[in-house]
């Protein structure tokens, strides 16, 4: 070859490394090129610290502001050129976490906030799409700051996070709401929101590389309250093929009666007639946000979806028992020391002596003497080292989640054998702080080397990589194929009602037994004649 002729080729070369690096091919680098939705094209980003595109703040459903306060979303008015979206919307109107202070600001909060964020790698193809549900308790969070986009070039799939409305402003019922609304449908606004930002997804998400005949929608704590809602209520029928539910179960739920007195109470504290929603709709949101949402830990979670005869007809576990839900594949599972470390808010319980077992879970549970006798049979102090402290906390996280959870994908595996039981045991964590709520979300998003979570597993953070790529890959199989086991990883077994297996996600991964049916059966029955457990015992003990 000429020495001219060489030099063309080397210099073709070193041109083609420059402009398109290896492994980035030429419709890789279009990240920022307009795309085109059904209310007009935006504009996204390459993600500079992943291989992967990104859409933030991208508008599925009209603002729902003014007249629109406590209606159905509906659809977001078109826009001409190509909408930047470079930039996380606002998060929707919410206190701080727990709500134990009042907001002062609007500042990164506001009624218009029904926005998505779409994560997709950077390369060319079609990818299964993931649709994921932020917790909070229904009255905080938003879809804005978990890594899409680390998840979306691990798993090669596309990554969605929504923002839908919370608190007073996503689930406030009253008859007068109903009436106004032309499906009679009342109390479940931020429901409504996700039911249409999936719509938004069927029809859009093609052309971001999303394929929308195969979605999973996944969410934790709240999210997952709301995935097990997403299940049960027929206006999903066909938007999705799989579903994940990370700590939480199928009972966030009540009736219209429940939440009519709520908003009328709420109404009498901002100085409106009940049925006066003109005086309602102009309170400002920020008078309306901290005048409107209890105490998170002295009323329990106050705002949750309600049994309309629209969206629901029933609580969701019920309609699932019945087998009146979309069945679909399901993952589910729990945190093995959830709420653990909420006992020190009842120090009377914290610190009882074993003598002391008896009569204080009776008085601060109201238990009959048949209840206490079941109780006791659930948990006994001899599997907790004589120690009341430890059969309380057990039975904290029992009663919040873990049987939620667990009477959640025992109800759906008697429709279907398509289920998935998983417990996250991983604890080698700064402080001794356990595996408590939450803790899986990094090693779902891929991101335990990030932020908080890397600081929190310092010298461990090696393990707890090589956990994260078990339990990404996990979940990213099942978004493709309903099934989560793949090459590399540990079996994982399908739950089976009698041998109720268990994925077992520690630094090792195994498959155990979920010995759990005698406790969560005592709070099956529990929670269906008691108030909520938090509600509960937050209340004075009954003096004898």
């Amino acid at each position: 070859m000429k020495a001219k002729k060489i030099k063309q080729v080397y210099l073709i070369a070193i041109l083609a490394m420059v402009f398109f690096p290896p492994g980035i091919s030429r419709a890789q680098e279009r990240c920022p090129e307009p795309i085109m939705t059904e209310s007009g094209l935006v504009s996204g980003m390459s993600n500079p610290e992943s291989a992967a595109c990104e859409w933030m703040g991208v508008p599925y459903a009209a603002a729902p502001v003014e007249e629109l306060r406590w209606k159905a979303p509906g659809p977001h008015p078109a826009w001409s050129g190509a909408r930047n979206t470079n930039a996380f919307g606002d998060r929707c109107m919410q206190k701080a976490m727990i709500g134990l202070k009042n907001a002062q600001s609007l500042e990164g909060m506001n009624e218009d906030c029904l926005y998505l964020n779409i994560y997709r790698p950077r390369k060319s193809g079609v990818f299964p799409v993931m649709f994921w549900i932020h917790g909070g308790g229904y009255v905080f969070g938003s879809g804005n700051g978990y890594r899409g986009d680390r998840l979306a070039e691990f798993g090669e799939v596309v990554v969605v996070t929504i923002n839908y409305r919370l608190g007073v402003f996503g689930f406030l019922a009253s008859p007068e709401l109903k009436s106004e609304d032309p499906n009679q449908s009342t109390g479940n606004y931020g429901m409504l929101d996700m039911v249409a930002a999936l719509k938004w997804v069927n029809n859009n998400i093609k052309n971001f590389g999303g394929d929308p005949d195969n979605i999973t929608i996944f969410g934790e704590s709240a999210g997952s309250w709301a995935v097990c809602t997403l299940l049960a209520t027929p206006l999903t029928k066909g938007l999705f093929e799989r579903a994940i539910m990370e700590s939480q179960g199928c009972n966030a739920s009540e009736d219209l009666d429940k939440g009519y007195r709520k908003s009328s109470a709420i109404a009498q504290e901002l100085g409106c007639a009940p049925d006066d929603f003109k005086c309602l709709r102009a309170i400002p949101s920020l008078k309306l946000l901290n005048n409107a949402t209890p105490n998170l830990l002295k009323k329990g979670f106050p705002f949750v979806a309600h049994h309309d005869g629209f969206f629901l007809a029933d609580s969701p576990l019920n309609l699932i028992r019945k087998g009146a839900y979309n069945r679909v594949p399901l993952i589910a599972g729990s945190n093995r020391d959830e709420f653990d470390i909420l006992s020190f808010l009842w120090p009377r319980l914290n610190n009882a002596a074993p003598g002391e077992y008896s009569k204080l879970t009776r008085r601060n549970l109201s238990l009959s003497d048949q209840e206490w006798k079941k109780f006791e049979g659930a948990y006994p102090l001899s599997k907790y080292q004589n120690r009341p402290r430890n059969a309380f906390k057990k039975a904290l996280s029992d009663a919040g989640i873990t049987c939620p959870t667990y009477l959640g994908i025992k109800a759906v595996a008697e429709h279907q054998t398509e289920t998935y039981y998983y417990r996250f045991d991983y604890d080698q964590i700064k402080y001794g702080l356990g595996a408590l709520h939450s803790m899986e979300i990094p090693f779902v998003f891929n991101s335990v080397d990030l932020g908080a979570a890397r600081s929190l597993y310092g010298k461990n953070l090696k393990d707890a990589q090589a956990l994260s790529k078990i339990m990404a890959g996990y979940w990213t199989n099942f978004a493709k194929t309903g099934n989560p086991n793949g090459k590399g990883l540990p079996d994982w077994p399908a739950f089976d009602l009698n041998r109720r297996q268990t994925q077992i996600l520690d630094a090792t991964v195994q498959t155990g037994t979920a010995e759990i049916d005698d406790r969560c059966s005592f709070w099956d029955e529990y929670l269906e004649n008691h108030p909520p457990f938090l509600e509960t015992l937050a209340k004075p003990p009954k003096k004898k």
